[in-house]
């Protein structure tokens, strides 16, 4: 189309076409941008022109002119881009973000999950899952929680130690550092770890730390103890115990190497830190003191 334009305007400068058919074969806009180019070149005298010349020069200013003009977004473009982001939002916020519950030191929280299975999240941990849940029921475990699993679709744990995976039970998981911990209080679970499965019933329990895996069955219980404010070991290496610890009361804590793999059998309180120092430390013949900045120092 611009071709032809420049051919026209060639031709009307020639005196080949008239004005009126020059209106015929142009918008009113470029008839008016040749006028005005016409009458711009009828205030100089020129002398043997050279067209050639001239006419690159016309066809600079036609260039400039269409460069100039400023493009304009209707409203009705803008509504769409508005809406497009809102949709977009929507999507991501349904399907896509995640919901997020951490715990601090010494506190635990429950959480109704949208099946109505509940979560109690013990100290220093954190729960995510998506919000689409309620179809694809699988959340993500850092720390230690008690499941009481409505029945239903599977219902996958996944930790950064292994996965558990149920149809309808309560269990217990603990996954922190290289510790990963899981027992049955009700029904059947299904724990993988590095590819093998083991499946627990009621009473069952597995743990692996260090390289280690071990097994044991208990049935005098419907709930962990953390749930009423008590920590309870069986023979767990005495530094995953002094991180429980740790995670209740928010202090630091230093000890002996040649320690940290005696294992503990035993419980401590949640509400009373010298009570709780005084049964991990003297079944074990340990000491313990405290320094001016409040650090637990613990000692043979």
């Amino acid at each position: 189309m611009e071709e032809r334009n420049e051919t026209y305007l060639s031709d009307w400068l020639a005196n080949k076409i008239t004005d009126e058919q020059l209106k015929q074969l142009v918008s009113a806009d470029d008839f008016a941008a040749f006028q005005q180019i016409k009458n711009t070149l009828n205030d100089f005298e020129i002398s043997n022109p050279d067209l050639e010349q001239n006419f690159s020069a016309i066809q600079q200013k036609l260039v400039d002119k269409k460069q100039a003009k400023t493009k304009v977004i209707p409203l009705w473009r803008y509504a769409s881009i508005a809406a497009c982001l809102l949709v977009m939002f929507g999507i991501y916020h349904f399907f896509i973000a995640q919901n997020k519950i951490a715990t601090d030191f010494g506190n635990t929280e429950i959480i109704t999950l949208a099946d109505n299975s509940k979560v109690s999240l013990n100290a220093k941990s954190i729960l995510t899952y998506c919000n689409t849940f309620e179809y694809n029921r699988t959340l993500q475990l850092d720390g230690e929680a008690f499941f009481e699993v409505e029945k239903g679709s599977a219902f996958t744990v996944e930790t950064s130690l292994g996965d558990i995976k149920v149809l309808g039970t309560k269990f217990n998981v603990i996954a922190f550092q290289d510790f990963f911990e899981v027992k049955c209080y009700e029904g059947k679970v299904q724990v993988t770890q590095k590819g093998k499965s083991t499946i627990l019933t009621h009473g069952e329990s597995v743990r692996f730390y260090n390289g280690i895996s071990e097994n044991w069955a208990e049935l005098n219980s419907e709930k962990p103890s953390w749930i009423s404010g008590e920590s309870s070991f069986k023979n767990v290496p005495m530094r995953y115990v002094i991180e429980q610890f740790k995670n209740q009361y928010n202090v630091a804590v230093e000890y002996p190497n040649t320690i940290e793999n005696i294992k503990f059998t035993g419980t401590f309180t949640h509400n009373e830190p010298t009570v709780a120092l005084q049964t991990i430390c003297l079944p074990l013949h340990l000491k313990f003191s405290k320094d001016s900045t409040g650090k637990i120092i613990i000692s043979e």
